[in-house]
């Protein structure tokens, strides 16, 4: 490989955690909606820190999974080889 090639790196995400990261950003866009004022008059809208704080560790909750299940090849192929003692 030359000094200056610059190699790609990418990640394998499988279908159940690229399920969970669509389902994530649909919440993620379903709470913008809910959270947009309703008219132009609206001052505030008021949310329960409950509520909101639910909402977000749920969230963060399904982007860990998600996270979780995505691999690097060479750390998924060394998993796969038999380990010699």
């Amino acid at each position: 490989m030359e000094k200056n090639q610059v190699t790609e790196l990418c990640y394998y995400l499988p279908e159940a955690a690229h399920e969970r990261l669509c389902d994530t950003r649909e919440e993620i866009r379903l709470l913008a909606d809910l959270t947009a004022r309703i008219n132009a008059e609206a001052d505030y809208l008021q949310l329960s820190p409950n509520a909101l704080a639910r909402c977000f560790d749920r969230l963060a909750d399904q982007l860990d999974c998600a996270l979780h299940e995505s691999f690097w090849p060479p750390t998924r192929e060394q998993d796969r080889q038999p380990k010699t003692e």
